[in-house]
């Protein structure tokens, strides 16, 4: 065993060596593309149709598993070395979670068709008025559609440019071949067999099935920064291992970008905007102040809600700005030359942040007269909708745990098949509490377990304990949080009232401004458009980052407790012994 602790050793300072060069980025993240690229064209890529799976052969299949459950393996066993060795560092621990995370992203990404609508949202595949006709629109003419105020070309394109272009360049990097026939067929009004997409032929299938490589990359690079954020708010290094194993155990994070809607880069731009923002915190530099503005302005362009980010950044920035004014507890004046070069800051970041991030907003008014702000309503007549006589705001707001968390295990957004009349739904037929949806989309998106993996609703099968246990889990987790936040804003206000030195304000006032912006907006959000489908985790998936680290906190402060509790114990028998 001291043999195997010994060659860990050298084999982790050398590792670490690397991973500390101001180069190693610049190495590190071409080979993860490569890496990407190299997974695609040895086990999915082909050029015909996929079947009923989506990868070139069964034998790809298990092959691709196989070396998946290795590397999954591989990262475990490394973070058991690390701690029986002594090596487990804060930053270390994280980033093994993050990797371990990251592999989770592939299943749901790579082992997926790109062309299938199954666990989409608002998607459309081969259809009119999605998603994917949007992508499709601007792969073939190399344009930006116009704007739609009935179906979902009202979005910003900045996500389907991005999805189409990256097709593009693979077009050119693919082995060309013959393939002028289009593949999508359709029955027309005399039931004759037409092609539904006349020009989209076999080669171009084998272009959009390269966004794979896209998705999967993305929601990688969405859990790094994550990671680069909880280490960057400075935490012991428990809180950072319990916070981390929550919010990168969340199975949304992994299949968010499955979802094929822009969503995901938004998502992906809110993190990288948190943690330059709190980069910007620690260096008062330019460099992570223009990157946070950007970060702010592209996931503007991909979704406009991703201007929710601003809150907590913003908290950063006034923290920033008292800090010029208070010194040692007192209020004192501030130095001039701080003080301008922090306007000027905040002049530059309002320079980029403000043209960037509502530039779709104002050209489409100005050119189509689409609202600002605008959001598809599906009105009060859709299967999905939440009717306010029978689950009123307090209900659907305010109230976790809630009955429809017992009502199915899986999110319920309707009472689809059996009815599509809204006038039919009746108390307990309908999942309406936000936070009740939140969990279980978090958990499962917004499919029906039973259905798809065990159709035969076996309870005492394997699958159903681990399903179940999550369930359990992720309730007990938001109990947690509820405690928690309730707790630790009780203390800071004490603390405030007593005048004591404050400790951690910005991660204090970092996440809870996090939440509250966070959680006020998707509760706004679900109450203006009262359906279903806006009651999704993706709408909020900043709240999983505070969720789980003042979780984490709260065991860390319950354990201290303990550990004071046993020393103390110690003392006092090692004291009566003596005597």
């Amino acid at each position: 065993m001291d043999t195997v602790k010994e060659h860990f050793t050298k084999f982790d300072e050398m590792l670490c060596g690397f991973f500390k060069k101001k180069w190693a980025p610049f190495v590190i993240w071409p080979v993860a593309i490569l890496l990407i690229y190299a997974v695609y064209f040895l086990f999915i890529y082909q050029q015909k149709m996929y079947g009923n799976i989506a990868f070139n052969s069964e034998v790809s299949r298990v092959i691709f598993v196989v070396f998946l459950v290795i590397y999954e393996v591989l990262i475990a066993l490394y973070f058991g070395l690390s701690t029986t060795c002594g090596r487990l560092t804060t930053r270390k621990a994280v980033f093994l979670i993050f990797m371990f995370s990251a592999g989770l992203v592939l299943p749901f990404t790579m082992a997926r068709t790109y062309n299938d609508s199954a666990y989409t949202h608002d998607y459309g595949v081969f259809g009119e008025g999605g998603h994917w006709a949007i992508i499709y629109d601007i792969y073939k003419t190399g344009k930006i559609p116009g704007v739609d105020l009935n179906n979902q070309y009202y979005q910003p394109k900045f996500y389907h440019a991005s999805i189409a272009y990256f097709m593009r360049i693979n077009s050119i990097l693919l082995p060309h071949f013959d393939g002028s026939d289009s593949v999508i067929m359709t029955k027309n009004n005399l039931g004759e067999i037409v092609p539904l997409y006349a020009e989209f032929n076999l080669f171009d299938y084998t272009a959009f099935e390269t966004a794979r490589i896209f998705l999967t990359f993305q929601g990688i690079i969405t859990l790094y920064f994550i990671y680069k954020t909880i280490v960057e708010l400075g935490l012991n290094k428990r809180i950072s291992i319990i916070g981390s194993l929550i919010v990168f155990f969340t199975p949304a994070f992994w299949f968010i970008s499955a979802y094929k809607n822009n969503d995901s880069l938004a998502l992906l731009f809110s993190f990288a905007a948190l943690y330059a923002a709190l980069r910007y915190h620690k260096t008062h530099s330019y460099a992570p102040l223009v990157a946070t503005a950007i970060c702010i302005g592209l996931g503007m362009e991909a979704k406009l809600s991703t201007a929710v980010v601003a809150f907590p950044i913003a908290a950063i920035f006034l923290l920033d700005l008292i800090a010029l004014f208070r010194k040692d507890g007192k209020w004192v004046k501030a130095d001039n030359k701080a003080l301008i070069k922090f306007i000027i800051q905040m002049g530059v970041f309002a320079v980029i942040v403000f043209p960037l991030g509502l530039f779709f907003e104002i050209f489409a008014k100005m050119k189509y007269d689409r609202p600002i702000a605008y959001v598809w309503d599906l009105g009060t007549g859709n299967y999905m909708y939440i009717k306010p006589e029978y689950y009123p705001a307090w209900a659907r707001l305010f109230i976790f745990p809630s009955p429809d968390l017992f009502f199915n295990i899986t999110n319920v957004r309707s009472m689809w098949p059996n009815s599509t009349n809204p006038s039919d739904y009746v108390w307990g037929t309908i999942d309406f509490n936000c936070w009740t949806a939140f969990l279980k989309t978090g958990l499962f998106s917004e499919s029906d377990i039973a259905w798809t993996v065990n159709s035969t609703g076996d309870f005492k099968s394997v699958f159903w304990i681990l399903v179940s246990f999550a369930y359990a889990l992720s309730i007990m987790i938001g109990i947690a949080f509820i405690i928690g936040g309730i707790y630790f804003v009780i203390k800071k206000i004490k603390s405030l009232a007593k005048g004591e030195k404050q400790k951690d304000d910005l991660t204090f006032y970092f996440l809870f401004v996090t939440f509250v912006s966070g959680a006020i907006s998707y509760m706004l959000f679900c109450l203006r458009y009262p359906v279903g489908c806006t009651m999704n985790a993706r709408y909020a998936m900043l709240l999983y980052l505070p969720i789980g680290l003042v979780v984490a906190a709260l065991i860390d402060h319950l354990l201290k407790k303990v550990e004071t509790k046993k020393k103390e114990a110690s003392v006092a028998t090692g004291f009566w012994a003596k005597k």
